[in-house]
């Protein structure tokens, strides 16, 4: 069978409804060109995942006899302008080979007889290609996985995290690397289930995109070759994550599902680096007490931090509403103490004049400093 390539994929087709298979792949043929001398030929084992890159070292072998088999998709053979072919019923051992299936008879045959095989070199992340196809198809086909959502995902993400955190600790290399792919699930799910919604889809490239730009972003001079310095490196993430953010509080971004610990850890770490007078916190937010039957310790830790996250962002609205920003001591101070009042720390009661805080008799200058009266006067009026 001769002809255009127009003819070639109407064929294919036709022969792929035939034998079963899906309208645009083809079983094999052979391009009508002059046969070698029957030594051993070549084998052109294209990527399946790339299957457009095609060796440079294979490009000369095009020219001349040729055999395709049935993964080979049209379009491919359509760019390297075969235009002209014969559909063959057996392998010819005078042409190279062009497949993208390493399994297929043909290619098992030619490597067991010592042809020489060309392929694509190798690339980071190859892997990740096949992995991503895998979650598409299971996203299409799977009855489970086509109907997850991110809600339905979150505990076993959240399992993930954990497990990956015992393989750490555990030190089993073979546990992390199971543990990291699990994870990876994960990230290619969420990515592949928000490629479905309607109104504002993303996919895994967009996630990828994503990191690459923050990182680069974030990370110039390193990158860059201009420094190799790690606090240098720091201040310039932290600079520019600033930049990025405009966040409006310095607890935007603070992820309040977190566990009560790492969330009271992270809540502190802000407020220090914002230069928050950090004796004003209430120091029962600092320490954990666990009672036998008692209240969850978990959600009373998250609701003092809670209180606490309330407390510094009704402060820094008052502060906008002065036209200032809170970013040091003093600032934070000038805002927390308008008449020059001591209030205490963050969830502890002013202290009545003349009356005791607490029944040990601590009075409201837990840290040092002597109450102000006109302070509580003040304080009592405004509540």
């Amino acid at each position: 069978m001769t002809g255009t390539v127009s003819e070639y994929l109407d064929t294919v087709g036709a022969f792929a409804d035939t034998i079963g298979g899906e309208p645009g792949r083809c079983a094999r043929f052979v391009t009508r060109r002059p046969k070698g001398d029957g030594s051993p030929m070549t084998v052109i084992l294209l990527d399946p995942l790339r299957p457009d890159t095609i060796p440079a070292r294979a490009l000369p072998l095009l020219n001349g006899p040729l055999v395709v088999t049935e993964d080979v998709h049209p379009s491919t053979l359509w760019d390297l302008g075969l235009t002209g072919a014969t559909w063959a019923e057996h392998d010819d051992s005078d042409a190279t080979l062009l497949t993208g299936d390493r399994r297929h008879p043909f290619t098992r045959a030619r490597i067991d007889r010592g042809d020489d095989v060309i392929t694509a070199r190798p690339v980071a992340g190859d892997a990740l290609l096949e992995a991503v196809a895998l979650m598409d198809t299971l996203r299409r086909r799977g009855p489970w996985e086509s109907t997850q959502t991110h809600p339905s995902l979150r505990r076993y993400l959240l399992e993930e995290c954990y497990e990956l955190l015992d393989a750490i600790d555990d030190g089993d290399r073979e546990l992390l690397r199971e543990e990291l792919g699990d994870l990876l699930l994960q990230v290619l799910f969420h990515a592949r289930i928000a490629a479905d919604d309607p109104d504002r889809p993303f996919d895994i490239d967009d996630v990828a995109r994503s990191f690459t730009e923050k990182v680069r972003g974030r990370t110039p001079g390193v990158l860059s070759g201009a420094h190799a310095d790690l606090q240098t490196q720091i201040n310039e993430w932290e600079e520019r994550k600033a930049a990025e953010k405009a966040r409006g509080s310095v607890l935007d971004g603070v992820a309040t599902t977190a566990p009560a610990l790492a969330l009271t850890q992270k809540v502190l770490e802000r407020l220090e680096a914002a230069g928050y007078p950090m004796e004003r916190i209430d120091p029962a937010i600092t320490s954990v007490t666990v009672q036998v039957g008692g209240d969850s310790v978990e959600e009373v830790t998250r609701q003092r931090v809670r209180d606490l996250m309330d407390h510094v962002r009704e402060v820094e609205s008052r502060a906008r509403a002065e036209g200032a920003t809170p970013r040091v001591r003093e600032d934070w101070l000038a805002i927390l103490d308008p008449v020059g009042e001591f209030q205490g720390p963050v969830g502890e009661e002013p202290d009545p004049i003349g009356e005791e805080l607490d029944p040990i008799g601590e009075d409201l200058g837990t840290v040092g400093e002597e109450l102000d009266p006109v302070g509580v006067e003040s304080d009592a009026a405004d509540e």
